[in-house]
């Protein structure tokens, strides 16, 4: 008798270890999710410095202009005080 449940678990073992369980399936498909979302984390990131850089870009323009308008009123002040002066 004891032959026969040791034969009966030992088969049982050899045909639950030769499938996947349930819990490796679900384990599996977690990870590929997560492969999934770090790709696409990466892609995010990506564009976002792409994005910061342009960003940087405009701002340097920005003050390279604000900074062109701040020398051109400079004169015409001083042109305005000469003139109220006279």
């Amino acid at each position: 008798m004891k032959k026969l449940i040791m034969l009966i678990f030992v088969l049982g073992l050899a045909a639950c270890s030769s499938e996947s369980t349930q819990a490796e399936k679900d384990l599996e498909n977690v990870n590929n999710e997560i492969a999934e979302l770090e790709e696409e984390i990466n892609s995010l990131q990506g564009d976002n410095e792409a994005l910061q850089q342009n960003v940087d870009a405009k701002e340097s323009e920005l003050e390279a202009l604000e900074q062109e308008f701040e020398e051109n009123q400079q004169p015409d002040e001083e042109e305005d005080e000469e003139e109220n002066e006279e």
